[in-house]
């Protein structure tokens, strides 16, 4: 199956290779020399940017999922190949949005969006799945850390289709700013599950145990810890073990051990197993 996984992610990149391709030959080029022709062809370069953003993010995310992914069963590839059927849909609902842009085409390109990602997301469950089949928890994992998102994005989607209804021009520039916001919920999600599994047991049930309050002040203080030394590199000859002490007094009050925490921080904020030792346990 490890030859198939690699068969497949180049099959995928060609796909979407092709659809960019695509959308950008069915761009309406001026047939006159004329500023009503000119503008139109400025929307049309415009809706273009919003659907490559869209593409460009799922290719990003697509990426870095199947990078992890050693192999592949049966169950991902249907579903990939769902996936794809519809994503691939997309130059056409970008020409109906380009040629006219009203309430019905524009909220047929956001429920296809909808659609797309929830696809992506199902995709995503069942590689991570088979990576840590091992892991007890890594659905609860899953869901604490990627649902919190999807939920919201989920909502400002159908806050998008309803403003859509009433105003089909605002909405369709909301769909440039959906996949911006995406690709940042979606690169930091990644990480945390990464970093979440290497955590030992008893750190991966307090971890499920903050609620969402508690995980966003606790990564709100972790950005703020690694943006407060990155600043002192230079003034600061012992900012590393300064910044690990503070860091080990914010896991000591979350009630996450952090015996160990070397000085390859990135201060980035984020769960690092560079600095967490997998094998500490909960005193």
């Amino acid at each position: 199956m490890e030859k198939l996984k690699e068969r497949l992610d180049m099959f995928s990149d060609a796909v979407i290779a092709i659809i960019i391709t695509i959308m950008v030959l069915e761009l309406p080029m001026p047939q006159h020399d004329s500023l009503a022709e000119y503008l139109q062809f400025g929307k049309a370069i415009g809706i273009f940017f919003i659907s490559f953003c869209f593409v460009a993010n799922i290719w990003y995310q697509h990426s870095i999922l199947y990078n992890d992914a050693e192999t592949m069963n049966n169950h991902v590839f249907i579903l990939e190949f769902i996936f794809l059927a519809f994503l691939s849909l997309t130059p056409t609902f970008t020409k109906l949005i380009t040629v006219d842009t009203n309430r019905h085409t524009v909220m047929a390109y956001g429920i296809l969006t909808f659609i797309v990602n929830g696809l992506f997301m199902l995709v995503s469950y069942s590689v991570i799945h088979q990576k840590y089949s091992d892991t007890s928890d890594i659905k609860k994992i899953f869901n604490k850390i990627y649902l919190n998102h999807s939920n919201s994005l989920g909502m400002i989607n159908v806050a998008v289709l309803i403003l859509a209804y009433f105003e089909p021009n605002w909405a369709l520039w909301c769909y440039l700013t959906l996949p911006l916001i995406s690709f940042v919920f979606n690169r930091d999600d990644h990480s945390d599950l990464e970093e979440v599994t290497q955590l030992s047991p008893a750190n991966q049930d307090k971890y499920l145990e903050f609620s969402n309050v508690d995980l966003r002040d606790f990564r709100k203080k972790q950005r703020e810890i690694g943006q407060k030394y990155s600043h002192q590199r230079r003034s600061n000859s012992n900012w590393q073990t300064d910044m690990a002490e503070e860091m080990r007094k914010l896991f000591k009050d979350s009630g996450l051990d952090a015996q160990k925490i070397n000085t390859n921080y990135t201060g980035k904020g984020r769960l690092n197993r560079d600095w967490l030792n997998k094998d500490n346990t909960r005193k």
